[in-house]
């Protein structure tokens, strides 16, 4: 059940990444979305790999995905009333989008922690 969950998840997060790349490029933004960073495996991840993951993932992806939804919304205000049905359709996917890879992040982070836990307690025990 776990490589099937890995494998629809890893699915899901380059389709909602190429979507949000895609829309990036379609709409007239000078916002750009950053790219999610590397999770890693569950089954297998370390201690040090989880922590350094995390780091990343507080340092580095939350403050682009937030730098990056203010940027949509700044100029989605700039425009203001002159702005298409489109132009905001366009922002508002965006910034949706932005927001649901963040929380794909935080739940494969989520996943990778509870897994690693599991597995920390199965090796207590057997010793």
């Amino acid at each position: 059940m776990t490589l099937i969950r890995i494998i629809v998840t890893s699915v899901l997060t380059t389709l909602l990444t190429v979507f949000v790349f895609s829309m990036a490029a379609q709409a007239a933004t000078a916002c750009r979305a950053p790219l999610k960073p590397t999770i890693p495996n569950e089954e297998t991840a370390s201690k040090e790999e989880i922590i350094q993951a995390l780091t990343s993932v507080k340092n580095d992806f939350q403050p682009a995905i937030l730098n990056f939804q203010n940027c949509v919304a700044t100029e989605k205000a700039a425009i203001g009333d002159v702005a298409t049905e489109e132009q905001i359709a366009e922002w508002d996917m965006l910034y949706d989008a932005a927001y649901a890879l963040e929380t794909q992040v935080a739940d494969s982070m989520n996943a990778v922690i509870r897994a690693y836990k599991e597995r920390a307690a199965k090796q207590e025990k057997s010793e």
